[in-house]
């Protein structure tokens, strides 16, 4: 058979004003899914609009190609995803459309019934593939297939409850020669060419429980491992595909200090000349012994995520760690000199302008290298969510609701818990003081994609990416 895989556009909060937060990773969800199916004899295109401005004749020309398509929904996507369907169904009515990813795993039927998709699929996709091309053929029942929601004449339907794969050394390595023509990781150096850069994950799920994070339900409460030996030789291919730098792009990594560090021996053994970004890190993982091995392993870049400069915030979003332990890990992080990135939430319950403050002091008097401050939204999945939605201040259908006064979810009303950020944003990367040590770290590090990672960043925010 032949599929069409599609990633839908994200949202233009991240993406109107720069092209610098287009193809920020390739879709790798999508890239096992048409693994697993290559592996089987179909063929996949994909189309990436991530990556590229979504355009209908481009759509259009790839659906008339196609025997089934496939969607990966985010919540934040769910709109994108219905118009793309809709342009679908107008051209070919009785094209298969089937659906997954994170919001299809966080409500099968409601997202079924939204898109009006063929069917949706829960969890780890590629588990169901063969089951699913059978069910497309009529050779087997929709009824039969393990966390598969399909439309019926009756209404709704299901099968038997989602299974989940523990070993995830057993799926095939992620099919990157379909997206090799876009390019990615325009943030982490705007220089970078098509087929430069890609992604890789060690885990699926995260051990953390953050009150914000939608991550744990998307993953059923299950925090699963990839061996050292299978991570290397997905390296090993990546290296011969002809890439340069691959993000790591877990929902948290590390989370075993002893794990990490075995890793990258074995890259360090491997020399494969490649550099590494971390995109989501916890302070307290922070390990001098480690982090001088990832620096020479090849590890470039840290992303932490902060939250705030205020301990009754952090204990408010039950982070575990503490202002001081912040403060050390990125000293160490820069101390090693990574690429260090921080990201802030303001708009927790109880925060006033003072903590506001308070959080952009604090950033300041860290030595980050790029910085984000994103207003508080209340995830579908999340606890947060599912106390706001329990209270009454939000509904179920509300997947994805900024912290807005006018909701009771405190102090502040959206429009200006944005411009708190975006005037956040602005007063920490217009001191010249800033501007001076990044030249230094670059001139010392010997590379200058960190001042011109910094440049587009800074241009796209200080234009307003939030408007």
């Amino acid at each position: 058979m032949r599929f069409l895989l599609i990633y839908p556009p994200p949202e233009s909060f991240f993406i109107r004003t720069s092209r610098v937060f287009y193809g920020l990773s390739p879709p790798l969800g999508l890239l096992y899914v048409a693994k697993t199916l290559q592996n089987k004899g179909d063929s996949v295109t994909l189309l990436d609009f991530s990556a590229e401005p979504f355009d209908e004749q481009i759509l259009r020309n790839a659906v008339q190609k196609a025997d089934v398509i496939g969607f990966s929904v985010l919540s934040s996507s769910l709109h994108e995803v219905k118009k793309i369907i809709e342009l679908i169904r107008q051209q070919r009515s009785d094209l298969p459309v089937i659906i997954g990813g994170p919001h299809c795993t966080l409500l099968p039927e409601k997202a079924l019934e939204e898109t009006q998709a063929t069917a949706c699929v829960q969890g780890d996709s590629e588990l169901i593939l063969s089951d699913l091309i059978q069910a497309l053929n009529q050779e087997k029942d929709f009824s039969e297939i393990p966390g598969v929601y399909y439309q019926t004449k009756q209404g709704i339907r299901h099968g038997p409850p989602i299974v989940m794969n523990n070993d995830l050394d057993s799926f095939p390595f992620p099919a990157r020669e379909l997206v090799k023509h876009y390019t990615y990781g325009r943030e982490y150096n705007p220089r970078l060419k098509a087929g430069k850069f890609t992604s890789i994950i060690t885990s699926r799920g995260c051990p953390y429980h953050c009150r914000f994070c939608s991550r744990g339900s998307i993953s059923m409460q299950r925090y699963r491992t990839r061996s050292t030996e299978n991570i290397i030789a997905e390296l090993k291919e990546i290296k011969e595909q002809g890439y340069q730098h691959v993000v790591i792009s877990d929902d948290c990594f590390p989370t075993k200090t002893k794990q990490a560090s075995r890793l990258f021996d074995a890259i360090i053994t491997e020399d494969f000349s490649l550099k590494f970004s971390v995109t989501a890190t916890r302070v307290d993982f922070a390990d001098e012994e480690l982090y001088k091995k990832m620096r020479r392993a090849g590890v470039t870049h840290m992303q932490f995520g902060l939250e705030s400069g205020n301990q009754d915030v952090l204990d408010f979003y039950q982070k575990n760690t503490t202002v001081e332990t912040i403060r050390k890990a990125v000293q160490l992080s820069h101390d090693n000199g990574f690429f260090t990135i921080g990201s802030f939430i303001f708009g927790a319950p109880f925060e006033t302008k003072e903590h506001f403050e308070k959080t952009l002091r604090f950033a300041k008097s860290l030595p980050l290298d790029s910085v984000s401050f994103l207003p508080l939204r209340y995830m579908v999945g999340s606890e947060l969510w599912n106390q706001a939605v329990s209270e009454g201040k939000i509904t179920e259908n509300d997947y994805l609701v900024t912290a807005d006064k006018n909701r009771g979810l405190g102090i502040f009303t959206k429009e200006e818990l944005l411009a708190y950020c975006l005037r956040a944003q602005r007063s920490f990367y217009s001191r010249p003081s800033f501007f001076i040590n990044l030249l230094k770290k670059s001139l010392h590090n010997n590379d200058l994609s960190y001042v011109q990672s910094y440049l587009s960043l800074v241009s796209s925010s200080l234009r307003g990416f939030f408007h």
